[in-house]
């Protein structure tokens, strides 16, 4: 009676409550915790009020369809890294959905992310397959990393559209394989666009090693990249030239050429000789054998300032030097080969000669008598230094055969003597005398040197003491004495200036 009572009252008060709030259910349920199962098949809804975390708000961009396979992809994950937890030696078997086939391998358990990120992440591919035994191929990046970041852009012209992540290692490979696939950017070439004379005036800012190459790129660029314009000027001293290479050097018709102490290997052409635009060429010791360098000089008879310093030349040679008619520097220093008849072609033929270095050729005593009584009369500058068979005769008839005779030298010339001071002081023109070494020479005869009011300087290297030199300035206080050491007449290059050749640069 007593426990049927009981029971009676307590389902009248059970009817007699109030319904309780639907706010208050979920708390009531959540009082007495449930327990995990394996096989436990609750929603992602229920698992998140068990976590305390609120649903999350699908994204209204996305649609319900794509909502759903993500959930049920998540699901999967679960259920999966459940499984791992529980036996962590599953073999992992490949999915038949992933890209890599079926041979691939799969990522070990190390690489399986918490869930809080995997609620960041977004599938590769929305699958409904239900549970499988391994993870899937493809892995996830979380889009609030750096690298997420960084490699949006290129991730999403890989895919084309579709939506795949796939690990830092991964991503290198994917960007490694799409540069090599990668095709011609397609567009309308710009240099198709500008004219030859814009192309041109490209190509002008370029060193001519750059300018061969583009030779090469195509038939435009080699007919612009010849152009003449753009090899007026060709430094190529110190170099070894190949054989017939000086042909393709004319072919490019320059103007200012410099092959100073080049190597130059034989060039025999066959063809008809055709005349080329070189003005300036300066070949000093260089090394050259006389066909070619007559084949050369045939081919140049509009020079206008010519060097071959320590050179062979023969008769033709000469000849040919004789035939450039604009010829107005000529350096022979040291040249091997030079005859009276070589002498006699060259004064016969340089009739606008103005600037003439003969110094050390070892001129005979003919060839200085050719040499002094053919001079063209306009000639200013003059060396003849080492010429041992100069005599005071030879002097005077210099001086009557060149009045505008500005400069001389005639240093190492010991077989002049006093008179020929009384003969250079007839040259009114004179600024720059050089006697040095010259020792048959009274130093009292130089004092007579004062009266000649054009002279500036003098140079007596190694002929006088200190005391001497120095009664000598004191005799003579307009001109300035032992300034140059060295004579610069008709010389390319003087001092350490090698890339200028008589002023005119050499190099773009």
């Amino acid at each position: 009676m007593n426990t049927n009572a009981t029971e009676d009252d307590i389902e009248t008060q059970e009817n007699t409550l109030p319904a309780e709030s639907p706010r208050k259910r979920p708390r009531l349920e959540n009082t007495v915790r449930k327990s995990w199962s394996l096989m436990d098949r609750r929603t992602d809804d229920e698992v998140l009020h068990e976590m305390g975390v609120g649903l999350l708000e699908p994204d209204d961009q996305e649609p319900p369809n794509e909502i759903a396979h993500q959930s049920g992809l998540q699901r999967c994950l679960k259920r999966k890294r459940d499984i791992e937890n529980v036996n962590p030696n599953a073999n992992c078997a490949t999915s038949s959905h992933s890209p890599r086939g079926k041979g691939s391998p799969s990522a070990g358990p190390s690489r399986v992310r918490s869930p809080k990120s995997l609620e960041k992440t977004k599938p590769l591919q929305p699958s409904e397959n239900i549970l499988e035994t391994s993870l899937t191929d493809e892995y996830l990046i979380d889009e609030e990393t750096p690298l997420a970041q960084v490699s949006a852009a290129p991730l999403a012209q890989i895919t084309e559209g579709r939506r795949r992540c796939v690990t830092p290692l991964g991503l290198q490979d994917e960007i490694i394989i799409y540069k090599l696939h990668k095709s011609e950017p397609e567009g309308v070439d710009s240099f198709n666009i500008l004219s030859d004379e814009m192309i041109l005036s490209v190509f002008r800012w370029l060193p001519k090693r750059t300018l061969t190459n583009c030779m090469l790129v195509c038939k435009r660029w080699h007919r612009v990249a010849y152009d003449e314009t753009l090899w007026q000027r060709l430094d190529l001293g110190n170099k070894s030239l190949s054989k017939d290479a000086l042909g393709k050097i004319l072919a490019r018709k320059p103007m200012i050429v410099r092959l100073a102490s080049s190597e130059i290997a034989e060039w025999h052409p066959t063809t008809p000789a055709y005349q080329s635009r070189i003005q300036y060429l300066d070949l000093s010791i260089s090394t050259i054998d006389t066909i070619t360098l007559n084949c050369l000089l045939e081919r140049c008879s509009a020079l206008k300032k010519l060097s071959l310093e320590s050179v062979k030349v023969v008769d033709r040679t000469c000849e040919f030097i004789g035939r450039c008619n604009n010829l107005e520097t000529l350096n022979l220093t040291m040249a091997q080969g030079v005859t009276a008849d070589g002498v006699s072609f060259i004064v016969t033929g340089c009739t606008n000669l103005q600037s003439l270095n003969i110094s050390w050729c070892n001129l005979s005593e003919d060839a200085l008598t050719v040499l002094v009584t053919g001079l063209p009369q306009n000639l200013q500058r003059l060396n003849l230094a080492g010429a041992r068979s100069l005599t005071n005769e030879m002097v005077e008839q210099l001086c009557e055969q060149c009045p505008r005779l500005a400069e001389l030298d005639a240093s190492d010339c010991c077989k002049l003597t006093a008179p020929s001071i009384s003969v250079l002081r007839n040259a009114r023109r004179l600024r720059h005398l050089a006697l040095s070494r010259c020792y048959l020479l009274p130093p009292a005869t130089l004092t007579k040197l004062s009266s000649m009011v054009s002279l500036q300087y003098l140079e007596v290297w190694g002929m006088l003491q200190s005391t001497s030199l120095n009664a000598l300035r004191a005799a003579l206080p307009a001109i300035q004495i032992n300034q140059f050491m060295f004579s610069a007449i008709a010389r390319p290059t003087v001092g350490t200036r090698r890339t200028s050749l008589w002023g005119l640069r050499t190099r773009d």
